[in-house]
């Protein structure tokens, strides 16, 4: 508002003197969201709810700097885990005024290397209906856990599943997927069952 003021010598009184001061509104601080948690190699992003700001200000680990309101960090790695703080800043004539900072944690989490895959039935040659079947998978990423899926519904959490007196059913192919934490990686083997021939 105005603003005025007078000054007063031996009992005699100035005119007023007057200034329009204006305090403008401090922006509310943005509400900071991500897709976190992902996988390495995937994009992390970073979203600043609109609350009328006209410009961003982000922060986070690996130096990352945005003025971006919604940035991404491509192909993220395991290195770009932690706090991420973002400011908005209003700008009125002759100044800018900026919010608090708001904060969130993202995770990235690491992406195991697709497992090597293999079986005792490269085919062909393949193996006959009634032997043993083995699978077998291979990881260099400490800690993974494996899941098989393959033809006649089969599944194993195994890493190298075994099926006994396997049939032409069993014939097809096989995924195998390394999974470590939220993340995973697949490879595909065929497998090939030559029936016991019939004597006519």
């Amino acid at each position: 508002g105005v603003y005025s003021v007078t000054q007063v010598v031996l009992g005699c009184t100035s005119l007023p003197g007057t200034t329009n001061v204006t305090v403008n509104p401090i922006p509310a601080a943005p509400t900071a969201a991500s897709n976190s948690t992902i996988c390495a190699g995937q994009n992390l992003n970073l979203t600043a709810l609109p609350n009328g700001a006209i410009s961003y200000s982000w922060t986070g680990p690996n130096s990352f700097t945005s003025a971006l309101q919604n940035p991404s960090i491509v192909s993220a790695t395991t290195a770009a885990t932690g706090t991420y703080s973002v400011s908005a800043t209003i700008t009125y004539p002759g100044h800018s005024c900026t919010s608090d900072t708001s904060t969130l944690y993202a995770v990235v989490d690491s992406t195991p290397e697709a497992p090597v895959a293999s079986s005792n039935s490269p085919g062909p040659p393949s193996i006959c209906e009634s032997d043993t079947l083995t699978l077998f998978a291979d990881d260099a990423t400490a800690g993974v856990t494996y899941s098989w899926a393959g033809p006649a519904s089969f599944t194993s959490t195994q890493q190298n599943p075994i099926i006994y007196n396997v049939n032409p059913s069993a014939t097809g192919a096989y995924t195998v997927t390394a999974i470590l934490g939220s993340c995973s990686a697949s490879t595909v083997i065929t497998v090939s069952i030559t029936p016991t021939p019939i004597l006519i």
